[in-house]
């Protein structure tokens, strides 16, 4: 759902000066998000670092479950 704000100009990292009303938009030349209020920028990298953080988790137990249920058996046979 877009919340409708009063329009403001927010200038992108790369110089582009984009006249917005809603909390998050893209930029056109960089593509990078640009937000209403700075501190949502805060909170949208955060949530960035924490779903990297999960999926790194994930794959490092996934990982470990491979190795210890098939690699080892199967290496261990083979011997």
């Amino acid at each position: 759902m877009q919340v409708m704000l009063a329009q403001k100009e927010v200038e992108c990292k790369c110089g582009n000066v984009i006249t917005m009303s809603s909390k998050k938009t893209w930029c056109e030349k960089c593509c990078r998000p640009v937000f209403y209020y700075a501190k949502d920028q805060r909170k949208d990298r955060l949530n960035n670092f924490y779903l990297l953080a999960v999926m790194a988790l994930v794959f490092g137990f996934l990982s470990y479950l491979f190795v210890e249920m098939i690699a080892v058996p199967l290496l261990s046979i083979s011997l």
